[in-house]
């Protein structure tokens, strides 16, 4: 009987045996499990082709660990498929660099790309390239990378200036910065404006400043919240959304299986929601958007056996 297995039933003993089927969290761990017996690592990257999700539910795994909001029972279950919650710093880097020597060899050449089998080496590489964008890496290493041919140049410094431009566009030609893919198909203006939200306290003042005479918008989903609130007829639907907003900062997800008993009215409202796309009024989608439900509807549910 494996140490995993006797890990997984005491989950079993102290956790309610029907959230445990229904549970999100669990299928995709079932599925890191499959990740590490075919990979024979947990390093999932985060742009993960074969399953997208669970690149992104391991990045969620391991904020939750730093900001010590992980539940302790599921961090045993995490750690027992051999999880790395300090992933990129756990590697040696003498190791790493010869491994990337060898990849030299056998292709002539140093662009480790995220189709390339060896995924922990890619992760490792791009992680050097940012630790020297921010000055934190040592210059005799950066001399080592350099000699064998790794570009460290950071390509994207000029990007914000380039965005900050599309942005003076975009409120220019719809009176408004509600920058989604509702109103642009533009995927790299869209998701320049998620990166700015999520890292506002590390933007420069300066930055800060120009984004705010522009009238940025820091936190949409703050701002239409009280738009709908006005409306006696959004109550009901932002009742909804507000358990849809509790429920994925509990589990990490806006998908619930529509067989839940827990969540049973809540599963319904968001298939209403997403077989009723189009006619959803353009604030609406920008709230579900904020919370990632268009992304997390994708999913497919995973039956535990």
């Amino acid at each position: 009987m494996s140490k995993l297995y006797l890990q997984i039933e005491h989950y079993r003993a102290t956790h309610d045996m029907n959230f445990l089927r229904e549970s999100q969290w669990f299928s995709m761990f079932m599925l890191l499990s499959e990740f590490k017996k075919a990979q024979g690592h947990a390093d999932v990257p985060a742009k993960y082709k074969t399953y997208m999700p669970l690149g992104g539910w391991v990045r969620r795994q391991r904020s939750a660990y730093h900001e010590g909001k992980l539940d302790s029972s599921r961090e045993q279950l995490l750690r027992e498929v051999g999880f790395n919650f300090r992933l990129l710093d756990s590697h040696n880097w003498d190791d790493m660099f010869g491994k990337l020597q060898d990849f030299k060899r056998q292709f002539g050449h140093v662009w480790v790309t995220n189709s390339h089998h060896d995924v922990q080496l890619h992760n490792w590489l791009t992680y050097q390239r940012k630790l020297h964008w921010r000055g934190k890496l040592e210059a005799e290493k950066v001399n080592r990378l350099v000699e064998l041919g790794v570009d460290m140049r950071n390509k994207t410094a000029n990007r914000w200036d380039e965005k900050y431009a599309q942005l003076v566009e975009f409120k220019e030609m719809h009176g408004h910065l509600r920058v989604s893919k509702h109103f642009t198909t533009d995927k790299q203006l869209v998701n320049f404006v998620k990166g700015l939200r999520r890292s506002r306290g590390s933007i420069s003042a300066e930055r800060c400043e120009s984004l705010n005479i522009l009238g940025f918008i820091w936190n949409p989903g703050k701002e239409l919240t009280v738009i709908l609130n006005k409306n006696r007829g959004d109550e009901a639907w932002m009742k909804r959304y507000e358990e849809l907003k509790v429920y994925k900062g509990e589990f990490g997800t806006c998908y619930i299986l529509t067989t839940s008993l827990t969540h049973r009215s809540l599963a319904d409202w968001i298939s209403v929601q997403r077989n009723r796309i189009d006619k959803l009024t353009p604030e609406r989608k920008l709230l579900l958007e904020e919370i990632g439900f268009f992304e997390d509807n994708c999913l497919v549910a995973v039956k535990i056996r």
